[in-house]
């Protein structure tokens, strides 16, 4: 079995709060192939969750410790624009034009793309020591985009005799805990199985640039 583990440890350098965010009125985001009016962020069902995994890479790599807020209401406002920011960063191009794409594609198109290109480039990348973020695609069609997701791969693990792969997470939805996503790469001609321990549709995934940014370091 191969075994890749970075050394990011949810516990130690997630967030403690969930991914559940009062958003002000003026706080907007326009969603590409909607209407020309703008979509009130309080629809985003996963809230900051690219913003909390971009964030949470930057404390990482910067070997600071991450605020520890429980709640979300406690965050001031400098730590809130700073996620915000993140999370507008984490959906730049050409992150929105390839989720519509993939939300547009059959599950067997998705399992081949990643098989060819999403996987090995994770695995590759997890290899260096660092964390990745992914994109991950639940959405059929194009009826409610924000119901996709972002979480941090920090890890895998992979049966080459089965072709059983896990990758290791840190979800902003599940402060403190490490989910797992399992699939079988063995015929990706039938699918993979992809599925989230945590639950729910899930139809892909595919990693995104970072840049790194640093962090405030307020108390």
């Amino acid at each position: 079995m191969e075994s890749v583990k970075t050394n990011f440890e949810p516990k130690l350098h997630g967030f403690p709060f969930r991914n559940n965010f009062d958003f002000p009125d003026f706080f907007q985001i326009k969603l590409p192939l909607f209407p020309a009016s703008l979509a009130s962020l309080d629809d985003l069902v996963y809230g900051l969750c690219g913003g909390m995994c971009l964030a949470a890479l930057d404390y990482y790599l910067a070997q600071i410790s991450p605020p520890k807020y429980i709640n979300t209401e406690e965050i001031p406002w400098p730590y809130f624009l700073y996620f915000w920011q993140r999370q507008l960063n984490s959906l730049k191009r050409p992150v929105i034009p390839k989720l519509f794409e993939w939300m547009l594609s059959d599950d067997i198109s998705l399992a081949r793309k990643m098989n060819r290109w999403s996987i090995p480039q994770l695995q590759q990348h997890l290899k260096t020591g660092e964390p990745a973020v992914l994109v991950l695609v639940r959405v059929k069609g194009i009826s409610d985009p924000t119901k996709n997701h972002q979480v941090l791969a920090i890890g895998y693990e992979y049966e080459a005799v089965n072709k059983d792969l896990k990758i290791f997470l840190y979800d902003p939805n599940y402060p403190g805990e490490q989910p797992e996503l399992t699939m079988n790469i063995n015929n990706p001609n039938q699918g993979i199985a992809l599925a989230h321990t945590k639950g729910g549709v899930l139809r892909g995934f595919f990693p995104i640039d970072y840049k790194k940014q640093s962090p405030p370091s307020l108390t």
